[in-house]
């Protein structure tokens, strides 16, 4: 399972990056990360696009969905619009100016709740 994470506006990519560095600071995101849409050297490309994160079970999309919390309360406040799609393709999006922190983790826990796959 995996979850794939977007971000329009200023910045995008490089906020993307930000995003990337600071899962793997995690234990539990080591290994798990990788940046999608990045040209080749030499190539000619839009850059990087998506940031899809190995999630599989034991709660690591629990510990995910903490960490995307963490990441957007950093004092940047920009532009931005989060997308979170979770395995079972149900998204949120999150405008970071535009949203409270109380906000956002309401918007995450309802993620949380949405991209959990239905048990057998």
């Amino acid at each position: 399972m995996e979850a794939q994470i977007s971000i329009s506006g200023v910045d995008g990519q490089k906020q993307l990056e930000s995003l990337e560095s600071w899962l793997r600071v995690d234990p539990s995101f080591r290994g798990r990360t990788n940046l999608d849409g990045i040209p080749a050297e030499g190539d000619l490309g839009t850059g990087i696009e998506l940031l899809t994160v190995a999630i599989g079970g034991g709660g690591v999309l629990s510990v995910l969905l903490a960490s995307l919390n963490g990441w957007l309360q950093q004092p940047r406040k920009l532009d931005i619009i989060l997308k979170v799609t979770g395995p079972t393709g149900a998204t949120v999006e999150i405008d970071a100016k535009r949203t409270t922190s109380e906000e956002i983790a309401e918007l995450l826990n309802r993620a949380l709740e949405a991209t959990q796959e239905p048990s057998a």
